[in-house]
C-alpha cells in the first residue's frame, strides 16, 4: 500500500514532469524538421485522447495538451491519424497537396520521421556536453581491487592490476566495467590488464548475482570478484554506525583491523564479516598519529549469489569518493558527449537483443509506471538525479523508436527504405498487415511492461 501512495504522491510528478519535456523534444524533431520542408502541421499534441486545453497558431496549428500523458503526436496535413502511417482518404487542392505529408519526396519523409529521434538523442548530447564543459566528465581508475578466490583472482588477476580491455570492449573508466558487468551474466570475458610494465590477458568467468535494491528494483550482474581499488579512508557514515560510535571520523586511515593490515577499502568486508557482535580492534591514522578503537560491528543480513542468506559484521562506514573529473574544452566536452550517448544506445539495443533471444529475463522491461518509480527514486538525488534521469530516458526514447517495428519511427523508415530499393511503395494491403503486426507487438510489449510494472509496485 505504501508503494502504491507513494506512487501517487512522490513519483507521479515527476514522471509527468520528466515524460512530458521528453515527448515535446521527440514531437517537436519531427514538427521542426516537416516546417523545413514546406509541410503544414494540423495538429501537435502533448498526450492523447480529449483535449485539456491549446490554442492555433498563426500557420493554422493547433497546440494542445490532451488528457492521457502517455506520449504525443504530430497529425501532418494528409494523414489519415496521428501515426502519419498512411494517407487520408480526403481529396486535397493542388496547393493543399504542396504542404501535405505523403505529397513529399521519399526524402523529405524519412527525413521527417527521422527528427524526432534525432531530436532526443541531441537533446541527450546537449545536456552531457554542458556538463562535461561545465563540471568535467566524471571518471573513476580502472586499477582494481581483486578479492580473494573470486572469478576475477581464477583468471590470475591481482590487486593492484590496471584494465585495460574486458568483454572485447575497451576499458577507459571503472564505469565501463560496471556496464560490462551488467550487459554479461555468465558468459566468460575475455580481459586484457595491465601489471607493471607488461600487459596481460586471460578469461574471466563471471558469477551470476541478482540482488535487490533499496527500492526495491531486482539488479542482476555478473560478479567479477573485483572492485576499484579505494585507500581505507572513512569518507562518512551509515545510521547507527558503530565505527562513529567508537570515535572514527571522516577522513580516518584505517591501518589495521583485528591486527590485519587494510590495504584498500574493499578488503574491509573480508576483515569484519565474520565479526558481528564481536569487537574488534581498529588501528587507523588521523592527522599524523596513530590511534585505535575497539569496534564491535552490526550484525546484518545479506544474501549471496546463490541466493544463500547469512550474517555478517559491518562497521559503518562508506569509502571517500574516488570519482575524478576530467575538464574539457568545448570540443572535448562534445567528444565525451557522443562517447557516452553511444554507450547508453549500444547497452539498449544489446539489452533488447538479450531479451529477444531470452538470454535476459523479460521481466525487465519497463513502463509508465517503472519510469515513474525512477523519476521519484531519481528525485532523491537532487537536480543532479533528475538531470542524469533525463538524459538517460532522452536516448532511450530516441533509440527505442528507431527500432524496426510498424507503428513506430523505424517501422517507417524501413517501409521507405523498402521503397527506395523497389522505386514503388509498399502496397496498401502490406501497410496494412504490417500496422496490424506493429499494433500487436507495440500493445503486447505494454501488457508485458504493465504487468512487471505492477508486479514490482505490489512487492
Amino acid at each position: 500500500m505504501q508503494s502504491v501512495i507513494s506512487l501517487f504522491t512522490t513519483y507521479l510528478p515527476y514522471f509527468v514532469l520528466v515524460l512530458t519535456l521528453l515527448v515535446f523534444i521527440h514531437e517537436f524533431g519531427h514538427y521542426w524538421v516537416a516546417r523545413r520542408f514546406g509541410i503544414h502541421a494540423e495538429v501537435f499534441s502533448i498526450g492523447f485522447g480529449p483535449e485539456l486545453f491549446g490554442w492555433t497558431d498563426r500557420r493554422g496549428t493547433r497546440w494542445k495538451v490532451s488528457a492521457i500523458p502517455l506520449g504525443g503526436y504530430v497529425k501532418f496535413l494528409g494523414d489519415s491519424d496521428e501515426t502519419s502511417a498512411t494517407p487520408s482518404d480526403t481529396p486535397l487542392s493542388p496547393d493543399q497537396r504542396r504542404g501535405a505529408f505523403f505529397a513529399q519526396p521519399l526524402y523529405a519523409r524519412a527525413a521527417v520521421v527521422l527528427g524526432g529521434p534525432v531530436a532526443n538523442l541531441l537533446f541527450a548530447f546537449l545536456l552531457l556536453t554542458v556538463v562535461f564543459f561545465v563540471a568535467g566528465e566524471p571518471y573513476s581508475p580502472t586499477t582494481v581491487a581483486v578479492q580473494a578466490d573470486g572469478p576475477a583472482a581464477k583468471a590470475g588477476l591481482r590487486t593492484g592490476d590496471e584494465i585495460v580491455r574486458l568483454a572485447d570492449r575497451r576499458v577507459d573508466r571503472y564505469e565501463d566495467i560496471q556496464e560490462s558487468q551488467f550487459l554479461y551474466w555468465a558468459k566468460p570475458m575475455a580481459v586484457e590488464y595491465r601489471r607493471g610494465g607488461q600487459r596481460l590477458s586471460g578469461e574471466i568467468v563471471p558469477l551470476f548475482c541478482e540482488r535487490t535494491d533499496r527500492y526495491n528494483n531486482t539488479l542482476r550482474y555478473g560478479e567479477l570478484g573485483m572492485d576499484q581499488l579505494v585507500r581505507p579512508v572513512v569518507g562518512g557514515f551509515a545510521a547507527n554506525s558503530p565505527a562513529e560510535a567508537a570515535g572514527l571520523k571522516v577522513g580516518d586511515l584505517l591501518l589495521e583491523i583485528g591486527g590485519k593490515p587494510v590495504s584498500h577499502f574493499s578488503r574491509i568486508p573480508e576483515l569484519v564479516g565474520s565479526h558481528a557482535g564481536q569487537p574488534v580492534v581498529v588501528k587507523y591514522e588521523r592527522d599524523g598519529k596513530r590511534l585505535e578503537a575497539t569496534v564491535v560491528p552490526v550484525a546484518d543480513k545479506t544474501v549471496d549469489c546463490a541466493g544463500k542468506e547469512k550474517v555478517i559484521g559491518r562497521l559503518g562506514i562508506r569509502p571517500a569518493g574516488v570519482t575524478e573529473f576530467r575538464s574539457h574544452g568545448v570540443l572535448g566536452a562534445m567528444g565525451a558527449g557522443v562517447r557516452a550517448v553511444w554507450g547508453m544506445t549500444t547497452m539498449f539495443y544489446t539489452s533488447m537483443a538479450q531479451i529477444l533471444t531470452a538470454t535476459r529475463p523479460v521481466d525487465e522491461l519497463g513502463g509508465p509506471i517503472r519510469i515513474a518509480k525512477a523519476a521519484g527514486e531519481a528525485s532523491h538525488a537532487g537536480w543532479l538525479g533528475i538531470l542524469n534521469l533525463v538524459i538517460a530516458l532522452s536516448v532511450v526514447l530516441g533509440v527505442f523508436n528507431l527500432l524496426p517495428v510498424p507503428m513506430l519511427d523505424g517501422g517507417h523508415l524501413a517501409m521507405y527504405l523498402y521503397e527506395a530499393v523497389r522505386g514503388k511503395p509498399l502496397g496498401l494491403k502490406a501497410q496494412e498487415v504490417g500496422l496490424k503486426v506493429g499494433f500487436a507487438l507495440v500493445i503486447g510489449m505494454a501488457l508485458i511492461a504493465t504487468f512487471n510494472d505492477i508486479r514490482l509496485l505490489l512487492r
